[in-house]
């Protein structure tokens, strides 16, 4: 029982960050909001292999193994690599698409990498793009902000529920009040909504009192907001059904991940999530078969996502950002992997945007990024090169995230999604 008060506790808790300073700079968009997912391919994906691809030159050392015998492939605006199961993903998805290549992360480090390319900068201190969205759009919601155990800084804007493990604990823990066959320990309805009254009129009475310290106050706040929010938890419990019935097949880590959220999303519990894609994609050792493999379950879990999505009706609300901690050297090396390279991309979906079906930003046949103009969003010698910040401060913009707080410092402005 004692785990039970505790989940529940802390799936409202964001009642007492209610005071912080930087609250007071975002501004509440609440149902004009997106729901806001992101996937992290941890290690660093190869994206040669797949939204940037590169042929090998004559004379100069081998980029891809994959161009040996093939050329690159196209589907409308999108150049992709012939490789793992990128045509058909792309032949279905390529409308709803943007691809931003040549994106200088300015790291090689992992630890730097998963910072800078999910809150914008090398250094801590921002929170996530995910946190920020739940912070704007669904603060006082019990699971606002769903973490698979990847970056997700939040700097007190918002509460995140953090599933590192399965969610198949977590499914039973969201019925404090089971029904039988599930609890020997049931109570009975009427009794247990006669329990949950009390308990709050107790709670009330206790934060009413002039004489408690603040600490205590918010607590007691705390447990009131958790016991109005225990009805939406129950209903969406009952949308994940009987964990042990779940069956995603061989590649179910991601799209376990995706039912989760999605039926978070549709409960109305949360509006946002950040999933950690299948793999180690750090492959300095084997690089093209560890990068098909994970490519493979990354699609295969992306499509199954936005099929949930559909099936959910939030299809037409829902934007999905995908990305790594940087991408892999252009050439292999002497155990046939590739190393760290700090020029990477990110891949955008939403459906019907008018940004779809597009790439912005190029890289030259080394994978070295080149400028491009921020307005013509052309290559330039006389442009600008595409830094993380300048990917969040436009998705900041896109989605009404930004703020005074939590700003940039860029001195250019890209209009990837006008």
């Amino acid at each position: 029982m004692s785990t039970r008060r505790n989940f529940i506790k802390l799936m409202s808790s964001a009642a007492i960050l209610g005071g912080h300073p930087s609250l007071a700079a975002l501004a509440p968009n609440k149902g004009n909001g997106k729901y806001l997912i992101t996937v992290q391919a941890q290690g660093g994906w190869d994206v040669t292999c797949f939204c940037d691809p590169k042929e090998n030159v004559s004379g100069e050392r081998e980029i891809t193994h994959w161009s040996r015998d093939n050329v690159t492939a196209h589907e409308g605006g999108i150049a992709y690599a012939p490789f793992a199961q990128n045509e058909w993903f792309f032949k279905k998805h390529a409308d709803k698409t943007l691809i931003i290549n040549g994106v200088d992360t300015q790291t090689n480090s992992h630890s730097t990498g998963v910072i800078v390319s999910w809150s914008g900068r090398t250094a801590g201190g921002f929170p996530s793009i995910t946190a920020l969205n739940s912070a704007v759009n669904g603060p006082g919601l019990s699971m606002s902000y769903i973490n698979f155990g990847v970056f997700g800084n939040t700097e007190r804007l918002v509460r995140s529920t953090i599933l590192s493990g399965g969610v198949e604990e977590l499914a039973e823990l969201l019925r404090p009040n089971p029904p039988q066959p599930y609890s020997p320990h049931a109570v009975d309805p009427e009794l247990w909504s006669l329990i949950r009254k009390l308990n709050v009129k107790d709670a009330a009475e206790y934060y009413a009192d002039e004489r408690l310290v603040a600490g205590n106050k918010a607590v007691a706040r705390a447990y009131i907001q958790s016991m109005e929010n225990v009805d939406p938890l129950v209903e969406f419990s009952s949308k994940l059904g009987d964990s042990r019935d779940w069956d995603f097949g061989d590649d179910e880590y991601l799209k376990k991940q995706a039912f989760f959220a999605i039926s978070a999303f549709g409960a109305g519990v949360s509006v946002s999530a950040d999933l950690r894609a299948p793999g180690n994609w750090d492959s300095h050792k084997d690089n093209d078969l560890e990068q098909e493999n994970n490519l493979k379950q990354l699609t295969a879990g992306l499509d199954y996502l936005w099929d949930l999505a559909e099936a959910a009706g939030i299809a037409d609300e829902l934007m999905v950002v995908v990305g790594s901690d940087f991408s892999r050297t252009p050439h292999y090396n002497a155990d046939d992997g590739k190393d760290h390279w700090s020029v990477g991309s990110y891949m955008i979906m939403e459906k019907n945007a008018r940004f779809g079906g597009k790439t912005i930003g190029v890289t030259d046949e080394g994978h070295n990024a080149l400028k491009i103009d921020p307005e013509t969003l052309a290559p330039s010698g006389f442009g600008k090169t595409i830094y993380t910040s300048n990917v969040h401060e436009a998705l900041r913009d896109y989605l009404g995230l930004s703020n005074d707080v939590f700003k940039f410092n860029n001195d250019v402005r890209f209009g990837f999604f006008d």
